[in-house]
């Protein structure tokens, strides 16, 4: 399978959970809520912290 085929196929499998399974599709949806909210906080963390180490390499 190439790369436009496993989107396709990614894209076919979330509309199908949007349609038949409502329920199903909340509870994902709040799962990846919260591991969206996690990742931010991750990336945000890390994004000071290498600005820091930067800003204390400069002075």
């Amino acid at each position: 399978m190439n790369k436009y085929q496993k989107i396709t196929l990614l894209v076919g499998a979330i509309i199908l959970l949007l349609v038949f399974g409502k329920t199903i599709t909340k509870i994902g949806f709040s799962a990846m809520a919260l591991m969206g909210k996690g990742l931010i906080i991750i990336v945000a963390t890390l994004l000071i912290i290498s600005f820091l180490k930067k800003a204390g390499k400069n002075k």
